[in-house]
């Protein structure tokens, strides 16, 4: 029965009978009063009830009526097959009786018993319909038989294929709502519930899940989680025992054709999990949440690191490195290591209870991270790394109109999605480092404790956490958590200071907001008056409205420099004014501190982005001194700044006269820098910036082996990442070299990267071809498409890829919709940040103004438009010059 033919007077009753606080009314307003509150054995669900994924309301509605959930599920895995068959028992209380709502999406569901008695169902938009007979107040159990399916992309349940000895493994991923892809369920993070498994797989094959295993194919119950946490995998895989870390073993899974590597890697790997596991409990006065901790290699996983209860699904490339590695990658794996685990803590014993409070897992599994690495490395520039490696994304993305508040509006868990990016990863986990500066180590502590302690194995919002602060800080954060967490953006800080004589007569600070809303913030920072011939004097500062004077400035020794965020305490774009630009870029040589020269180059860089300083100033100056930096990580982060400067902001005619200073510059510093790792980041850079026949035609002698890099190997993926970079160059051997080197690599990895490289191919065909395969092709994994966007959107390729342009943001619904988290943000980087005209501008603007997109997709469009923007602009500026 539609709602439109429910008689007017029972209509009439639902409205004024149920409101939103009466629980025996609930479900009355569930299916929005179409059926008689008399009985529900003869309910008729009406079409098009419940929408598509699972909205806020259904969710609220569903946990107040919900509780002590417990999922026994039992599935059946074979070799090749495209289903995964299986039965679930849930069992749960419930406060009334009445119809129930079961989230379960693409598979097909079969016979089904309500406490014992055969029942039907409607299944429809991703949902199973039960009907309120046969369930009563108190304990309920539903049995259902049903079958999943299983491909090698879009599909919860995924099957990775090892050509290298024809083993297959499997592996699922839920986050954030594709539990329900797999099996029936409430899915949804506040509906957190009690787990057993029991897998009948192949004898050769090795299952890992949540939960301990006797005899590795009946896990024990877990401890309550949220769907998206609960995973499986399976497959013939190796298992390397670990140490135990305070009670808590550990295990590392691989797969048979890389366990040697696996192998070698471990003991390096555990060695940071079990001082992570010591350290996170100590700080955190939380044992480790779960009763094991295993490690799962996947080839081809979409992302770093998924954190599932008790077992964490790692990229395999991510731990098993394909090039010779570096400090800074290995201490990039270390902070991904460290990320997953503090997510034990911050996501799985404490979940959000809804996606709009992503960063509460997210953002404190990344400061957690860099937090546990500084006492694991009390002598190693830590801060400085956590700057050079957050802060630039967060920033950007605060700057354009697409940005959102860290707490954001997630209406429906199908848009959640759209909430991961550089808001959560990157500037949650600066707020949290901002916060523990303004109200001290010790408060912060304690107030992270009191937070986990009270909301164990349960869920939490972001008033939660702030009020554990106030009460550890005895400081009301309420305002301080509206302007940084429920407001979008941040202050741009600028300083105006005069001098008389040799004395400084005023400095002032002043805040704008970027996006010109109006908005201000506490801000809290150091302020640093920086010497030419002598110590730097620095000052306090706490101002929250749109301009202050800095106490205590007046009768310092005039400065060279004034720079406004000493040490990377605050958050926000602090400018150099123009007399402290030039004094910077003078005195930068012999600046020792390498935390304060990487403020310093980071304050450059936002001048160039400000149409402060020119891009082809800010390329000379980097040409000279780079090869003064001895660090390799700041060295890469140098050197990804002149690549995008050299490939994004530079005109052709500039490009063109920088050319080959950038190649001797790096040509030479490969073969004479100080350090192995200097030498491997050096060659990095050059196969991302050759673009003259000399750099191209050294890229073709390090592959043939007549140039070597001193003390360091070429490994395969960087054989591949040079034949990339000739095919994108349009180098005239590239085919040539491409088809040799696909005959010599028949691994995956190389059947792989042979369809990366070939994406790069300037040719309209090629475009069409792979633009089709992007769309339509279910068979090429995710992580192929993904690895290929950048070249077949290469910089020097636009006018080949503009016209793909418009096709690239029609799809975004299809990408949202079909592909994993982080796929949109990657598309739309890829086809709009490669773009540098204002035609592609207007072609995005077009789009925007004719489109009514998701507000999700829409605020996503509009981060890389405004980036777009910026670099038309200044473009536009060099050219006027």
């Amino acid at each position: 029965m539609r709602p439109s033919e429910f008689p007017e007077a029972k209509k009439g009753a639902c409205e004024s009978d149920c409101n939103r606080a009466s629980l025996s009314c609930v479900w009355v307003r569930f299916f929005r009063c179409v059926f008689s509150l008399a009985g529900f054995a003869a309910l008729a669900f009406p079409a098009g009830l419940p929408e598509e994924g699972v909205s806020r309301d259904l969710a609220r509605d569903r946990a107040l009526l919900i509780s002590n959930v417990r999922y026994g599920l039992k599935v059946e895995l074979k070799k090749k097959a495209p289903t995964m068959p299986g039965h679930i028992a849930i069992q749960f209380d419930l406060k009334t009786a009445g119809p129930l709502i079961l989230d379960y999406r693409d598979g097909v569901a079969g016979k089904m018993k309500v406490n014992g008695t055969d029942q039907a169902f409607g299944q429809q938009n991703g949902h199973l319909t039960i009907p309120g007979a046969n369930l009563h107040a108190g304990a309920n159990q539903i049995d259902l038989d049903f079958e999943s399916g299983i491909a090698t992309a879009n599909r919860a349940i995924t099957r990775v294929n090892d050509t290298q000895d024809g083993a297959e493994y499997l592996y699922t991923l839920f986050v954030p709502m594709d539990a329900s892809q797999a099996f029936p369920c409430f899915d949804q993070p506040d509906l957190k519930a009690r787990f057993t498994l029991e897998v009948n797989a192949p004898p050769d094959w090795k299952v890992i899940s949540n939960g301990p295993s006797a005899d590795g194919s009946h896990f024990e119950q877990t401890k309550p989680i949220s769907t998206y946490l609960f995973a499986f995998a399976a497959g013939p895989f190796e298992e390397i025992a670990g140490p135990s870390a305070a009670g808590t073993p550990l295990r590392l899974f691989v797969r048979h054709s890389q366990a040697a590597r696996g192998r070698e890697e471990w003991p390096r790997v555990s060695g940071s999990v079990v001082q992570g596991i010591t350290r996170m409990s100590d700080y955190l006065a939380q044992p480790f949440p779960f009763p094991k901790y295993d490690e799962v290699l996947i080839p081809g996983f979409p992302y770093g690191g998924m954190e599932h209860a008790g077992a964490t699904f790692l990229n395999e490339d991510t731990i098993l490195f394909r090039t010779v590695p570096t400090a800074n990658d290995y201490n990039r794996r270390e902070i991904t290591v460290l990320h997953e685990l503090a997510h034990q803590w911050f996501g799985d014993l404490v979940t959000m209870r809804w996606f709009n409070d992503l960063w509460l897992k997210e953002g404190f599994a990344q400061y957690m991270a860099y937090h546990t690495q500084a006492e694991m490395q009390p002598s190693g520039p830590v801060w400085k790394r956590f700057y050079e490696s957050i802060k630039p994304a967060a920033y950007q993305i605060d700057g354009t109109h697409g940005a959102t508040p860290i707490y954001q509006q997630i209406p429906n868990l199908k848009d959640a999605k759209s909430a991961y990016g550089a808001i959560v990863y990157e500037k949650a986990p600066s707020l949290l480092r901002l916060l523990s500066f303004n109200i001290g180590e010790d408060a912060s502590r304690e107030g992270i404790r009191t937070y986990l302690r009270e909301h164990a194995y349960a869920n939490a919002e972001w008033s939660d956490l702030i009020g554990a602060y106030s009460r550890a800080s005895k400081t009301d954060l309420i305002p301080w958590a509206d302007a940084w967490i429920k407001q979008r953006g941040m202050p741009q800080v600028e300083t105006t200071w005069t001098c008389s004589g040799k004395q400084l007569s005023s400095l002032r600070v002043t805040q704008r907001d970027d996006l010109g809303e109006g908005h201000v913030w506490p801000v809290k920072t150091q302020i640093l008056l920086g010497y030419k011939d002598g110590p730097a004097a620095l000052l306090d500062a706490s101002f929250g409205q749109a301009s202050a004077s800095v106490p205590g400035a007046a009768g310092k020794v005039c400065p060279d420099y004034v720079f406004g965020n000493n040490e990377d305490h605050a958050y926000g774009r602090f400018l150099l004014d123009l007399r402290s630009q030039k004094a910077v870029v003078d005195q930068l040589p012999g600046i020792s501190d390498p935390f304060l020269r990487a403020l310093l180059w980071g304050a450059l860089w936002d001048n160039v982005r400000d149409l402060r300083m020119t891009p082809a100033a800010y390329a000379d100056f980097s040409i000279r001194m780079i090869p003064e930096e001895k660090n390799p990580e700041s060295s890469a982060t140098l050197l990804a700044r002149l690549r995008e400067d050299f490939t994004r902001y530079l005109s052709d005619t500039e490009r063109a006269a920088v050319a080959g200073k950038v190649e001797d510059l790096l040509i030479g510093q490969i073969q004479t820098a100080a350090t192995p790792d200097l030498r491997i980041t050096y060659f990095r850079s050059l196969i991302g910036m050759s673009t003259t026949t000399r750099g191209r035609d050294a890229l073709k002698e390090f592959l043939a082996g007549r140039m070597t890099i001193p003390e360091v190997p070429i490994k395969q993926r960087d054989r591949w990442n040079i034949i990339a970079a000739l095919t994108g160059a349009g180098d005239p051997s590239a085919a040539e070299l491409l088809d040799a080197e696909s005959r010599h690599d028949t691994t995956d990895e190389g059947r792989k990267y042979a369809w990366v490289s070939a994406a790069g191919v300037a040719s309209a065909a090629t475009k069409t071809k792979y633009f089709a395969d992007y769309l339509t092709s279910s068979k090429i994994q995710e992580d192929w498409i993904t690895a290929s966007l950048g070249g077949f959107n290469r910089w020097n390729q636009t006018e080949l890829t503009e016209p793909y342009l418009k096709q690239a943001l029609d799809a975004l619904p299809q990408m949202k919709r079909e592909r994993k988290i982080f796929f949109v943000n990657g598309w739309l980087s890829s086809f709009v940040d490669n773009q540098h005209s204002a035609t592609a501008l207007k072609t995005v603007d077009n789009f925007l103004a004719a489109n009514r997109a998701d507000p999700d997709l829409r605020l996503k469009i509009l981060e890389v438009r405004d980036e777009l923007a910026k670099t038309v602009r200044i473009r536009a500026a060099a050219r006027a010059r």
